[in-house]
């Protein structure tokens, strides 16, 4: 649900966090998050530091202003009763922010990859691999009723965030999504394993470039090709089944909770209009 909720899927990897401890950490945070899948070589560390500061001063530049703007329609329209048209509009904006990085990455990821030796691309598949086995094993251990344990506990915290404390019938709202939302975890974990069969099939074939920038393409880029049309077909229902927990978690929020929600919000408009003209 990390990125399900209305305001924690508006910033991909900058929400829950303040922008401005992740970016002052970029540049420590994300060769150390690729230092658990794949050991570099001198050369490629260079070539990975150079792309992290080329890639945030992109971001910084182009893809702030863009994330400020969104929050500032948000915040206007949580001034107003919600509607599922609204929020899904939310979300579906806040997804292309995640997969437009992406396409922005692409051209120097298919560089990085090219120039792995075969042990590199068999150290990070095998990484990848033990990962997606640890997951399988995770949820293949939980009952249906852990896991919707689990998730009202997750959105709980994360709702907490923004709001403060729910009300009972703001859990119930949460409650009430899970508990009758399409049960995708077989279909979830399916999926995995197509990406990783073409996440595999781009690696050892990867001296091709075309080849390599299609396959990271789709599996970045536009995934949803991958995923068939029944798991499709649920994830938009659930996505709308959470638009409609979330209209019922607003019209409940007190005075108290939407002071809260725009302290949040101003926090973090006030932390990207920083980074924004920071020199």
């Amino acid at each position: 649900m990390k990125r399900c909720l209305l305001v924690v899927l508006l910033l991909g990897l900058l929400a829950g966090c303040s922008p401005r401890f992740v970016y002052g950490w970029l540049d420590w945070i994300i060769p150390w998050q690729v230092d658990d899948y794949v050991t570099l070589n001198r050369d490629q560390e260079s070539s990975l530091d150079f792309m992290i500061g080329k890639q945030v001063r992109w971001h910084r530049a182009h893809e702030l202003p863009l994330y400020l703007a969104h929050l500032e329609r948000l915040q206007t329209d949580l001034a107003e009763p919600l509607d599922q048209e609204k929020v899904l509009a939310h979300m579906q904006e806040a997804s292309e922010h995640w997969y437009r990085l992406f396409a922005k990455l692409l051209p120097d990821l298919v560089r990085l990859i090219q120039s792995f030796s075969d042990e590199q691309v068999e150290e990070m598949l095998a990484q990848v691999n033990k990962d997606n086995a640890e997951l399988r094993e995770e949820y293949g251990d939980m009952s249906l009723e852990e896991r919707i344990k689990r998730a009202n506990k997750r959105m709980d915290k994360s709702m907490r965030k923004w709001i403060g404390k729910l009300s009972p019938a703001q859990k119930a709202a949460i409650a009430d999504y899970n508990r009758n939302r399409h049960n995708t975890l077989e279909l979830w974990l399916a999926y995995r394993e197509d990406w990783i069969a073409h996440f595999s099939d781009a690696l050892y074939n990867r001296a091709d470039g075309e080849r390599l920038k299609r396959e990271l393409t789709l599996l970045l880029v536009t995934p949803d090709e991958l995923k068939g049309q029944q798991y499709l077909s649920q994830i938009l229902d659930n996505r709308r089944r959470l638009a409609q927990g979330l209209i019922t978690i607003h019209a409940e929020m007190t005075p108290r909770q939407t002071r809260k929600l725009n302290r949040e919000l101003d926090d973090l408009q006030a932390d990207l209009e920083y980074l924004i003209h920071k020199d």
